[in-house]
């Protein structure tokens, strides 16, 4: 049984959608695919970096920025292991689905650059036993990194084709806008 007094840690840094993109795309879902509101994720972000450990060094943050995606370099996915192909398991319209970040996009270079400034925060005592968090791997959460924006909640009833939805989008929206960077910590007792 979990010890329910355990403290836990989190820290995360992300790209914050600007509000004209957010409101193109949550309107994209409405119009094109009639979804309720209540299935669009707000505050559309790319999480950067995320680890549930206390990095004390590290301070809050939030500053502006500005940067886009073509979405070109996106496709849909399903949020879930191995939700980059169409799964029959992994049914879109009853799953949490995002928009991924090709690993060719140079927009991966930026976030790079963001993901290397918590890499000297991930001390032998933040790590323990783990290996440290590269370009492509983390060492907190999920193994892998992949850049992605969660779009769609569960529930949502989106079609099972999400290359064609992919393909509609790209052809409506043609660019992300983000204008913020924060770096957040909390503590939950």
């Amino acid at each position: 049984m979990r010890n329910a007094t355990k403290t836990q840690f989190e820290v995360w840094a992300q790209f914050r959608v600007s509000k004209r993109s957010m409101v193109e795309i949550h309107n994209f879902f409405k119009q094109e695919y009639a979804i309720s509101p209540e299935f669009l994720v707000p505050n559309l972000h790319v999480t950067i970096y995320h680890s549930r450990r206390p990095m004390p060094k590290l301070e809050e943050m939030e500053k502006s920025c500005h940067f886009s995606i073509d979405t070109l370099d996106t496709r849909f996915m399903v949020l879930a292991p191995g939700g980059e192909n169409p799964r029959p398991h992994l049914i879109p319209g009853r799953r949490k689905v995002g928009i991924r970040i090709k690993r060719t996009s140079n927009f991966r270079k930026i976030i790079h650059e963001y993901r290397c400034l918590f890499l000297p925060h991930e001390t032998e005592k933040v790590l323990g036993s783990r290996k440290p968090s590269s370009s492509s791997r983390n060492a907190f959460g999920a193994r892998s990194f992949q850049p992605h924006i969660s779009i769609l909640k569960g529930g949502s009833g989106i079609i099972s084709n999400l290359s064609e939805v992919g393909e509609n989008f790209r052809e409506i929206v043609h660019e992300i806008y983000f204008d913020r960077f924060l770096i957040r910590k909390r503590r939950n007792f």
